[in-house]
């Protein structure tokens, strides 16, 4: 894929997996980069748009309709165009691989929105085991925080439900994310692409 204008990355998976630590390392690593965060799309907190979790007085942000994907993935086509790049976090500088621009989209639910799956050149979803996952979520601090109860009810179930259709896809590599390699992964899966 020599002489492509863009490269497109997607990195999605499980709460507390490693996707922003991952974008951001990718955007302190490639240049020209333009990087999406997923969470600078949720709805306002009184939004109609959200739903509650079952039996608890809480919206459900593990949700993807709790986010405004129309939007972002509006907002993506701007800066692809060149139209707008505004909405991006973006680092200038000279080409990586010549003549390429690289765009980073992270979140936990970006590759289960299929515009933007079907967008992106690398695809990837972090993966991490119940036990790991809840360690590390209590560690985190939200706003709005936790409520008791919320991580059962509505995180663990909604993304095993995500993760069921993304395993589907052969295009997506999983990554073990309490491995420290996945950097070293996409850095060689864009010089294999770029080769």
């Amino acid at each position: 894929m020599p002489g492509k204008d863009w490269i497109i990355i997607g990195i999605s998976g499980v709460t507390c997996g490693g996707k922003t630590t991952l974008a951001n390392k990718l955007k302190n690593a490639l240049t020209p980069v333009y990087v999406f965060h997923q969470d600078k799309y949720f709805y306002p907190d009184d939004s109609p748009k959200h739903i509650k979790c079952e039996g608890l007085d809480h919206n459900d942000y593990d949700v993807l309709s709790s986010l405004d994907m129309e939007t972002m993935y509006d907002d993506i086509t701007k800066t692809l165009s060149g139209e707008d790049r505004s909405h991006a976090n973006r680092l200038e500088g000279t080409s990586t691989v010549a003549g390429t621009k690289f765009l980073v989209i992270e979140g936990f639910t970006v590759l289960n929105y299929k515009p933007i799956m079907e967008i992106c050149d690398l695809r990837y979803y972090f993966i991490l085991e119940y036990g790991e996952c809840v360690s590390r979520r209590v560690l985190r601090l939200y706003d709005p925080p936790d409520v008791a109860g919320y991580f059962d009810t509505c995180v663990w179930p909604r993304h095993l439900y995500y993760r069921a259709q993304i395993e589907k896809d052969r295009r997506v590599k999983l990554l073990d994310a309490t491995q420290q390699d996945s950097f070293e992964v996409v850095m060689a899966d864009i010089d294999a692409l770029t080769r």
